[in-house]
Formats: structure tokens, sequence, C-alpha cells
């Protein structure tokens, strides 16, 4: 068998395995379309309930809560004050593997704010005297968590008055 021969013969069955011009090229490891497409995160994921008795539960009768929602980009700044030991708190309901972002901009260096989920009755998540100013929360189950803002005690005594702001984001994962 010479060269000529064995081409044609290659030529033939390259043709045979190809497929026609009416019929869709299959899929290849190297083509872009043999890999797998994963559906885009939802920023939209079902959110539990706000639980707004077990967030009462939490504060002092005198205290508001406010429940928070996002905006389209699935972020919020609420603004406010804390006046003595008074101050809004505002819950903001997660669900399981979600990421809570609580960024807490101080009027002056009195003022902190700590985050509970409020199902749990321990500690808080976040301890802003102790962890800072921002909170990054992981969520393990559906929850509503806490956002509230306070004074130190001795400026709290003496009902002094403290400007806030605080960023609130929401992320899947």
């Amino acid at each position: 068998m010479n060269y000529l021969t064995i081409l044609a013969a290659a030529t033939v069955g390259l043709a045979a395995c190809s497929p026609s011009p009416s019929e869709p090229a299959p899929a290849d490891a190297h083509s872009p379309a043999a890999a797998p497409v994963a559906p885009a995160p939802s920023q939209t994921a079902a959110l539990p309930a706000v639980d707004m008795t077990a967030a009462k539960a939490r504060v002092t009768p005198e205290t508001t809560v406010e429940a928070v929602t996002l905006s389209g980009d699935g972020e919020t700044t609420v603004t406010g004050e804390v006046r003595g030991y008074e101050a809004p708190a505002y819950v903001i309901p997660v669900a399981a593997g979600q990421t809570l972002k609580v960024t807490f901009k101080p009027g002056n260096t009195n003022l902190y704010m700590n985050v509970f989920d409020v199902a749990d009755q321990g500690v808080a998540a976040h301890r802003g005297d102790v962890d800072g100013e921002e909170a990054v929360i992981q969520a393990q189950a559906d929850g509503t968590y806490m956002i509230q803002p306070y004074q130190v005690r001795a400026t709290a005594r003496r009902g002094e008055a403290g400007s806030y702001s605080i960023v609130i984001s929401r992320t899947s994962r």
C-alpha cells in the first residue's frame, strides 16, 4: 500500500465520522459547548420571615425594632441616633448560606453596635466593642439577625447622644 492509498482511506474514514452539514457538531472536551454551565447564584434566595417576636424579646420595651429591606443591589444604609440608653434596633432576614455584612460608622468614639441571631439567646454574633466596626457573618441556618447600636455606659448614663450610619448587605455564596 502506498502513501496515496493510505491518505485516501484516512480521508474517507474521517468523512464518515463527521456530522452532515444539517447535524450540529457534537461537543468534545475541547469545545466550549462541552463545559457545564452552572446557574448564576441567586441574590434573591428565598428568605425566611422576620421573627419580630424574638427580636422584641431581646430589647427593652422602649426600643423600636425596624425591619430592614435591601435595595436591588443587595445593600442599604440606615442612619440614626443613640440618646442615652435608647436607640433603634434593625432586623434583617438571612437565608442559610448567605453572608450578612454590617459596617458601622459612628459619629463619635463612644458608639458601638452588636449583631445578634435573635433565635440564639447566647452572646452576640458580633460585639462591636471587641470585634470592631465591621461584622461579616455566614448564616448556618435561616434566621433573623438584629443590629443594635449603643453607647458606652458612662455616656449613656449622662444622656449623651451620638449619630451613626450602618451599611448592611446580604450576599449569596
